[in-house]
């Protein structure tokens, strides 16, 4: 229990932010901080590695960030192996602990832990060896945590089997932040890129169980569609090999900056994410968020993300995935009415909501 008055004081990982590819997980951890940071009542105090360079992905202006003098591989072996450096000995005075994704730091204080998936214990080859190795190290750590926060249900009944307690999960679903895009913008975008409606948009991190590979067998059954690609390379994934049959109909654009990013969101006839496994699908949620009509996978957390305001497939299916899409392309009203539903739904999406619930967790476990 804290005691005296003052601010809830939180040492937050934001690591995430240094990665080489900030995904996800640094996209949440970031707004949900930046939105706690508002706060008055709380105060989040940043632990990183050792860094030479700046993050990738921009620190909340009004966080703290302690860095460890360990670069990131030495600090996570040793809070894995070793148990030190404790996190309230990088940041002094603090209440408790959030492991918001990635890695948990040691500590004898209460610890909260993000967990976004289980995905490398899910797909032999959707992980590099050394990457399944940490992410085993760092979720067998987040069993000594008070709560576990996850992002979906999915997400949840898959800790259920791993043993978890129930009553230490909590499901938050993470928010959007739409960007407006102007229509000139749009139009701008395409005329540049050589392209007019309609087309088929992805947008991700491109490594294996995204399954690019299935989307692509699924476009080849849809002649004259391009197909845009949108987001860094993360592994194991030649994109050149996978598109080969239709490279004269794909455009990879690669990463782009978040005012971009959206404008492609916009400029889509519609949005196909056939993932293989999700923890919430963040693409999904933007995409829904600019009217853009959704195709996804029915078998991850992505379809409880769309619910009935998009059309879930087999993502193993290049058949099902090619109707879906035709269906989109082809009937015009139908595709408004879902995307109107899916726009609606969007907005119930926030990371203010994220993040108050969060801080109503760092209340549950102090209390």
């Amino acid at each position: 229990m804290k005691m005296g008055k003052g601010p809830i004081k939180v040492a937050y990982l934001i690591e995430q932010c240094w990665h080489k590819t900030p995904g996800g997980t640094a996209v949440a951890a970031v707004n949900v901080a930046e939105e706690i940071s508002q706060l008055e009542e709380i105060e989040l105090i940043g632990i990183a590695a050792n860094h030479r360079g700046v993050p990738k992905r921009e620190i909340p202006e009004k966080m703290t960030v302690v860095n460890s003098k360990l670069p990131r591989q030495i600090l996570y072996e040793t809070w894995n192996r070793l148990g030190i450096p404790k996190a309230e000995n990088l940041v002094k005075s603090v209440d408790l602990v959030h492991a918001s994704g990635g890695a948990v730091p040691s500590t004898d204080l209460p610890l909260v832990a993000t967990v976004h998936d289980l995905s490398w214990r899910q797909g032999n080859d959707w992980f590099p060896s050394r990457g399944k190795r940490f992410a085993e190290a760092w979720f067998e750590k987040t069993r000594k945590a008070q709560i576990l926060i996850c992002s979906s249900v999915a997400t949840s009944n898959d800790l259920l089997r791993e043993g978890f307690d129930e009553k230490k999960i909590r499901v938050v679903p993470l928010g959007v932040k739409k960007i407006d895009v102007k229509d000139e913008e749009v139009e701008l975008l395409l005329e540049k890129n050589s392209l007019s409606e309609p087309f088929v948009l992805w947008v991700g991190t491109i490594e294996p169980r995204k399954n690019l590979q299935t989307l692509i067998e699924a476009m080849q059954r849809i002649p004259d569609v391009p197909l845009v690609l949108v987001g860094p390379t993360g592994w194991e994934t030649d994109l050149t090999e996978i598109t080969r049959s239709i490279s004269n109909r794909v455009k990879i654009i690669g990463e782009v900056d978040e005012h971009t990013k959206n404008a492609w969101y916009k400029a889509a006839t519609v949005f196909c994410y056939p993932s293989l496994m999700e923890g919430f699908g963040l693409p999904v949620l933007e995409a829904m968020s600019h009217k853009t009509p959704v195709v996804t996978s029915s078998s991850t957390a992505t379809a409880e993300v769309v619910q009935d305001t998009g059309l879930t497939v087999d993502p193993r299916s290049p058949e099902a995935i090619a109707e879906a899409i035709t269906k989109r392309l082809d009937d015009s009203e139908l595709a408004e009415g879902l995307a109107t539903k899916a726009s609606l739904r969007a907005e119930k999406f926030t990371w203010q909501n994220t993040a108050l619930k969060t801080v109503e967790i760092y209340r549950e476990v102090l209390n």
